[in-house]
């Protein structure tokens, strides 16, 4: 090796070292040093029984129930309809590389100013097979964090990195995640088939509470002493979806042209503002289990008494009573969550503006009554 070559390979290194040691929150570019090593099939002391990991992911799926996939609705502002959004969460894709086993996953990130590009690589240690996928996540995306910064931008990270490692496994492992998917979305409804006759006239009570069970007959396309299991459980995600603050009831179950519009202010949060679970609802706990579930929680008014002036209430009118009746900081920041406000408001800056306004107003008034 010659002395000018020596040279530039010292400068080279020199301005990598530089480049790494400077702002923490600036990510270098992925370059030939930084790329992902190649990795071939690797000898394993026990070798991957993709029936027995079938059997794992079908047994877990019993108990994981919800917790495996996402659901909610988003407007469709070209169609002027409401869509479903449907997939694998992040802890089914980390439960399915756990159980999967002998594979690796690895994250980069490159800083490109407004955004983050995150590549996300799955390797299969076995196989020696390798996925890389790419995902932008905007800098603006998490609006959690009050009015610090930095804190903003670290939630906007980790958002952005779980939704590239869920991405790269549920693609490398399509048919085992698939799998996955329907077992958990199944489990709800053989645990609803087991005591169909139970959870038929609990959902007809609880639900009726809120709207017109002849409202639901015609969205399930059933009367109600014919039911099946499936409808059952379909009933009960979208109960599921309104007590998450995403829908209404009036959107779910919408009247017909002379019926009255039901009252949307009481459906089914908790005393700490937390929405309800699938399973929670179905057994009937929470605060919606109330002997008059028409009674708005902490108020002891009838909800007909805050009948809202549209048929539908606004998505902001429902962000601003789960965040009044937040108790504590960590509340807002849950509901924020819960009710996938950034996934809601997605391209919508405006409209994620102004949900925070309301979200930093509730943070203020129990930052000055903690004083």
């Amino acid at each position: 090796m010659n002395d000018q070559t020596r040279e530039e390979r010292r400068s080279a290194l020199d301005e990598f070292a530089s480049a790494s040691l400077g702002d923490p929150s600036t990510y270098v570019p992925a370059t030939m040093a930084q790329s992902f090593e190649v990795i071939a099939a690797q000898p394993v002391a026990v070798h991957r029984d993709e029936g027995l990991v079938l059997n794992r992911l079908r047994t877990l799926a019993q108990a994981a129930g919800s917790d495996w996939y996402y659901r909610f609705p988003v407007k469709n502002r070209k169609e002027n309809r409401t869509d479903w959004i449907e997939g694998p969460s992040i802890k089914l894709a980390n439960d399915l590389s756990r159980l999967y086993g002998n594979c690796a996953v690895d994250c980069r990130a490159q800083d490109l100013g407004d955004f983050w590009l995150f590549h996300a690589r799955f390797v299969d240690l076995e196989s020696g097979y390798s996925l890389v996928r790419p995902f932008q996540q905007r800098k603006s995306a998490a609006k959690i964090g009050g009015t610090d910064d930095e804190r903003r931008l670290d939630i906007g990270f980790q958002i952005g990195a779980s939704k590239a490692i869920r991405n790269v496994v549920v693609n490398a492992l399509q048919t085992f995640a698939d799998f996955a998917f329907e077992e958990a979305k199944g489990a709800l409804i053989d645990r609803i088939g087991k005591d169909l006759e139970n959870y038929r006239q609990r959902t007809i009570q609880r639900v009726g509470a809120y709207v017109d069970i002849e409202r639901v007959e015609r969205v399930i396309g059933r009367p109600r002493a014919d039911w099946l299991a499936t409808d059952v459980a379909k009933i009960i995600a979208m109960a599921k979806a309104v007590s998450d603050g995403m829908a209404t009831w009036n959107e779910t179950f919408p009247p017909q042209d002379g019926e009255q519009a039901e009252d949307e202010t009481g459906e089914g949060t908790t005393s700490d503002g937390a929405a309800q679970t699938l399973d929670d609802f179905a057994e009937g706990s929470g605060a919606g289990s109330n002997s008059n579930p028409q009674e708005v929680a902490g108020t002891g008014s009838s909800a007909s008494d805050n009948a809202p002036s549209s048929l539908a209430e606004d998505i902001f009118e429902t962000v601003g009573r789960r965040m009044a009746a937040a108790p504590t900081e960590a509340a807002v920041h849950e509901i924020w969550e819960q009710m996938e406000l950034d996934a809601y408001f997605d391209g919508d800056k405006k409209g994620r503006d102004k949900a925070w306004k309301i979200a930093s107003k509730r943070l203020e008034e129990i930052r000055k009554a903690g004083q």
